[in-house]
């Protein structure tokens, strides 16, 4: 009678969700590697937060509501605004969502900032763990890119440049796992990453410019001209509703009111018109020493763009048949190459922080390229030599953009403010030149006032000395 029920009907089928070895890799190395870089990089954050100009100006203006945002980005260097307010909006959703639990510090900003990059950084791992198929590569090409020493610095500081660096490791992570192969989503995606990190940093351009060849190259070698077509239409789609923003600002901004690219406009213009020379060489050597002081400081490998250039051709020749690949490692270099060369200016190595992922990915696929069937002997190497330089390079990175004493300041300030007292001004003398004292005891709710009682020393044990500004 027991079979009688089942008569006529198949078993009921079984869903088994097996953790093989391939599920384990892709879910414990991208957590793992975030949970770790998220550490390493808020080490200390709280101790030597960085906090200058730049860093005060960004959460000033987090301080405004949304509706008040500036439609444009931070202030270029090179002339004129980022060409979107994407980071305005970043450090304000910072201060609404992490702010509050520090009492509205500026710290904030950058532990939000950490949080955001390690999760492209453990998304670009993963997409090199597919593309490779080696643990051993994909984890050595990680450590080398996320733990350069300036990187690492920047990466936990409120600043711009970092954070397009971090969208473009998104934008090429999205390319190496194929989603705008499947469909044009994938493919507006991938456009927004690349275009928002011009947002962040306009010297971003010729990584984005290379992530629009990768998106369009394979139709157009197949000669796809429909795909191609609505590729090319979904970037322009995405780019023009990511600049309504930027193109309301220049419409409302009064004409000779703000910068307007003059630096980059008048590099061309003098280039082209003769009154300035090509600079071919000094582009190629200014690349080479960024590479030099981001990847390998603190140590002088002054040979190092010659292995990057083998590199490259090595990728152009080997690599011929994955035209997306290229476009990911070769052509930003060349692209930068190309685009300083008409640059009049000087070549600050912060402007090819966004490069540094393009420049090791061309080692990793050029090296793996030339080694062939030992391609694992030279992933497991190049890791061994990421690990073993990673003490020093993390010493290092504890050298650059930070400002011993950032704690004290804080508790200082609050001391001033738990004292209840009328205060004309706040001096440290221990802060380095150009650091604020007096900013970090108006966030906390405290007002300086010009005719106030005292004047309050914070001291570089943290104490405040007082001293009164009546006359006897």
């Amino acid at each position: 009678m027991g079979t009688m029920g089942n008569m006529g009907l198949s078993p009921r089928p079984k869903i088994a969700l097996t953790l093989t070895r391939e599920r384990i890799i892709g879910i414990v190395l991208p957590v793992a590697a975030y949970a770790g870089l998220v550490l390493l990089r808020t080490h200390d954050i709280t101790r030597t937060f960085w906090l200058f100009s730049d860093q005060i100006l960004y959460w000033d203006t987090a301080q405004l509501p949304f509706t008040q945002q500036p439609l444009v980005g931070p202030e270029q260097h090179v002339g004129g605004y980022a060409l979107g307010p994407t980071y305005n909006w970043f450090v304000w959703l910072s201060r609404v969502t992490l702010g509050p639990f520090v009492d509205n510090l500026p710290h904030a900003g950058a532990v939000f900032q950490v949080l955001v990059h390690s999760a492209f950084d453990g998304v670009l791992l993963y997409a090199l763990w597919r593309k490779t198929r080696s643990i051993w590569q994909a984890t050595a090409a990680m450590v080398l890119v996320t733990t350069a020493p300036y990187d690492l610095a920047l990466s936990a500081t409120l600043w711009n440049p970092s954070l397009a660096a971090a969208a473009i490791k998104g934008a090429m992570a999205a390319v190496l796992l194929g989603w705008p192969e499947r469909s044009l989503v994938g493919v507006g995606v991938v456009a927004g990453l690349a275009w928002v990190s011009m947002h962040f940093h306009v010297p971003a351009v010729f990584c984005v410019a290379s992530v629009f060849v990768a998106l369009v190259i394979t139709p157009v070698i197949k000669r796809d001209y429909r795909l191609t077509g609505l590729r090319v239409s979904v970037i322009a789609m995405v780019v023009g509703v990511m600049q309504l923003p930027y193109l309301v600002h220049r419409m409302s901004a009064v004409p000779g009111t703000e910068p307007g690219g003059v630096a980059v406009t008048g590099s061309l213009g003098a280039t082209l018109s003769g009154e300035a020379s090509l600079r071919i060489v000094e582009s190629v050597v200014g690349l080479g020493h960024a590479i030099d002081r981001i990847l390998v400081d603190p140590w002088e490998v002054g040979w190092v763009g010659w292995i990057v250039a083998v590199c490259a051709v090595a990728v152009v020749v080997r690599r011929r048949d994955d035209m997306p690949l290229q476009a990911l490692t070769v052509l930003p270099l060349f692209f930068s190459v190309v685009g300083y060369a008409f640059w009049v200016g000087s070549f600050d190595e912060y402007y090819y922080l966004s490069q540094m992922t393009p420049v090791v990915l061309t080692v990793l696929f050029g090296a793996t390229a030339l080694a062939g069937r030992r391609a694992t002997y030279v992933g497991v190497a190049a890791l061994i030599l990421a690990l073993a330089v990673l003490p020093g390079r993390v010493r290092q990175a504890r050298t650059i953009h930070r400002m011993p004493g950032y704690d004290l300041l804080v508790d200082g300030s609050r001391e001033v403010l738990r004292r209840g007292v009328t205060v004309r001004t706040i001096t440290a003398d221990f802060l380095p030149t150009g650091a604020d004292p007096e900013y970090l005891f108006g966030l906390l709710g405290g007002d300086i006032d010009p005719e106030g009682a005292w004047v309050a020393r914070i001291q570089s044990d943290g104490l405040v000395s007082w001293e009164s500004t009546v006359s006897r």
